[in-house]
């Protein structure tokens, strides 16, 4: 079997190399030196769950595998140090603007939101790309490489982001990919020598929401899944006031970094500034032209005869999706729930604009302008 994509090594030492489970997560990984630890528990889309070929979603590793070998992230630092995303600071400086040219040690950086084609894109990647990737499909972790070009690393996950900076993950040269819903975390793996480019896939918040409240709802297999949501109506999850058990501005959220509170402006302001400097967009209503632009952007290969006939099979067999009743525009439930995610109904409005500009921008691209495995 031939590798051909630029970071995957598949033999020598870096095969079978160890993981170091002692890591103390108060020592500054992913604040700069000022900001020792996040003092504030972040919450996470989910608990991770061991990825499976099975089309489940491979959001990371089992908390029974990781967290018991941590200390406690609450650490001895004062809250005054806690950590203030800004787009000139670490580590948000380490994603590169997205009008900076390719350099050959950048690194691919997916923002994964969640049930919006984010499993699919992630094996469209491995499987039509042919690019390596890191997730947790066995226990423990372990440097090692599946069939489908995924290390066997947690960056889903705080705790598995932690242990991946601590044992210098991107500097091995060993993944093209880093795939996390965790933007300030995961940018913490990258470097001054790997850069990272980052790309999303943008789906309507209400569609998001619908999506989710059914998946969770019946996907036992998840560290998310939610027993209550099976006798529960739809309207009663939109017009819920319950705390917790509704995550309303997802995308804006993790943007932001700001889980939890109400969010003013410059949170939203921060989370337009970050899509718009610094990240390629991608529509799931536009799918088979958002992965024509990421091989244009890229530079991963010939389109036409490798990567669109490809990209067409999994659109029209796509990983890890759940089939439910659709929404219609208009009715209470999808009132209620545009409602209560209104700042990212405005930021994906935004998002839309910029897919149209940056449509602009890559019609002038030629297709052999870069080449991502040969960085030239």
């Amino acid at each position: 079997e031939t590798h051909d994509y630029r970071h995957s090594l598949y033999n020598g030492s870096k095969r079978s190399q160890p993981i170091e489970r002692d890591i103390q997560l108060h020592n500054g990984w992913i604040p700069d030196h000022d900001v020792k630890q996040y003092t504030q528990s972040t919450p996470g889309p989910h608990k991770p769950a061991a990825e499976s070929g099975s089309g489940s979603a491979d959001s990371g590793s089992s908390d029974k595998n990781t967290s018991q070998d941590l200390p406690n992230r609450t650490s001895s630092f004062s809250s005054k140090s806690r950590y203030k995303p800004a787009l000139d600071r670490y580590p948000l400086v380490l994603l590169k603007n997205i009008t900076s040219p390719m350099d050959p040690t950048d690194v691919i950086f997916q923002w994964h939101i969640p049930k919006a084609a984010g499993s699919s894109t992630k094996r469209i990647f491995t499987e039509c790309f042919h690019l390596s990737r890191s997730a947790q499909k066995s226990f423990p972790e372990s440097y090692t490489f599946d069939r489908h070009h995924v290390l066997n690393i947690d960056t889903s996950t705080i705790a598995g982001i932690a242990r991946a900076k601590e044992n210098g993950l991107v500097d091995k040269d060993l993944i093209d990919v880093i795939t996390t819903s965790f933007l300030h975390e995961g940018s913490a793996l990258l470097t001054e020598t790997h850069g990272g480019r980052l790309f999303t896939m943008l789906r309507h918040p209400v569609d998001v929401s619908v999506s989710l409240f059914h998946y969770l709802g019946t996907a036992e297999w998840e560290g998310t899944y939610r027993e209550e949501f099976r006798n529960m109506t739809l309207l009663e999850y939109a017009t819920t006031d319950r705390d917790g058990v509704r995550i309303d501005n997802w995308m804006t959220r993790y943007l932001a970094r700001k889980i939890k509170g109400d969010l003013e402006e410059e949170d939203i302001k921060l989370a337009k500034d970050i899509l718009e400097r610094k990240c390629l967009i991608g529509m799931t209503d536009e799918f088979i032209e958002s992965f024509r632009r990421f091989n244009l952007f890229f530079g991963l290969g010939k389109w036409l005869e490798d990567g669109l006939p490809c990209v067409e099979k999994y659109m029209n067999n796509r990983a890890n999706k759940n089939s439910h009743q659709k929404v219609k525009h208009g009715s209470d439930e999808w009132v209620a729930l545009a409602q209560a995610n209104k700042i990212d109904i405005e930021l994906f409005n935004f998002g839309k604009d910029l897919w149209k500009r940056q449509g602009e921008m890559l019609a002038h691209r030629h297709a052999d302008e870069w080449n991502f495995r040969q960085g030239s």
